[in-house]
């Protein structure tokens, strides 16, 4: 079962568009030295849904391989239709994925219960891996409420995870009703009162520059020292607002800057074209990160 933090990595691009497989391999060793528990690849944060499937199996390879057994990685092989789907989840079984992230097949967002269900058995029949549900109805347009979210476990075995990203459903709701040997991963960065219920850690974006601070945190919720917990999460909280207030106002531009200011020269960053962040907006992000502590 797996359970801390999982750092949803970000593709990083060349200016033509193709990944930049260096820097990545520099990222995945960046999450490493920083202990965390494992690596969520190619999601919402990792472009997917924009790449091709041979783009899609390059990262998934160089993700994987550079982890090198030191980290699970999570790959997600979520696409709009079932046979692509499978592909992809075939290819990260070969390479040596721990477990897959399937979202529900987007675009058509009127797909029934009963169409859900049989693109995830589907999968399921052609893998052994473990599924992680990815539960994003803002991007997919469908949301896995839990009690089907407990439907769709009791017909598939091997769902062993679900992460919940701008769930319609209660966090609490899919703790209890999933059983304890499914792990549910918050998207949100307030982890702080959900870990005592059962919550088996987090996979957010606008704290991925900065996963010392999130592994601290947890591993301080596990040691139930709760004292020492609040100040770390209100540092978590610090920094994950003043991302997201960028991201509102330039859009995923903002991500690669943050990288930037770790000392990690991210060239393109999102897929598609995006305007910079101005030089004013820059210089007062990089002054609240500075002054909170989260970059030098």
């Amino acid at each position: 079962m797996l359970k801390g933090i999982l750092i949803p990595v970000i593709t990083p691009f060349e200016e033509n568009g193709l990944v930049d497989e260096p820097i990545l391999r520099k990222l995945i060793d960046f999450y490493l030295d920083a202990s965390v528990q494992g690596l969520f690849a190619l999601g919402s944060s990792g472009q997917g849904p924009v790449m091709s499937i041979p783009e899609r199996k390059v990262a998934a390879e160089i993700v994987i391989s550079q982890a090198a057994g030191r980290t699970p990685v999570i790959v997600h092989v979520g696409t709009a239709d079932t046979s692509s789907t499978i592909d992809l989840a075939q290819h990260a079984d070969e390479k040596g994925a721990k477990a897959i992230g399937v979202i529900p097949p987007y675009y058509y967002s009127d797909h029934s219960e009963f169409e859900i269900m049989a693109h995830f058995s589907a999968v399921a029949e052609t893998t052994k891996l473990p599924i992680f549900i990815y539960e994003n109805p803002k991007y997919s347009g469908i949301s896995i409420s839990p009690q089907f979210a407990q439907k769709m476990k009791e017909k598939i075995p091997t769902i062993k995870g679900i992460k919940v990203a701008y769930g319609a459903g209660a966090m609490l709701d899919y703790i209890k009703l999933f059983p304890e040997d499914v792990s549910v991963f918050t998207g949100n960065a307030d982890i702080f009162g959900l870990v005592p219920f059962g919550v088996a850690g987090m996979i957010n974006p606008p704290t991925s520059f900065v996963p010392e601070l999130c592994v601290e945190l947890w591993k301080t919720l596990e040691q139930e020292k709760y004292h020492d917990a609040v100040a770390l999460q209100g540092r978590v909280n610090a920094v994950t607002q003043i991302v997201i207030s960028n991201i509102k106002l330039y859009g995923r531009a903002t991500v690669a800057e943050t990288f930037r200011m770790r000392g990690i020269p991210i060239k393109k960053f999102p897929k598609w074209e995006a305007k910079p962040l101005p030089q004013v907006a820059r210089e007062t992000m990089y002054r609240e990160l500075k002054q909170g502590g989260f970059v030098e």
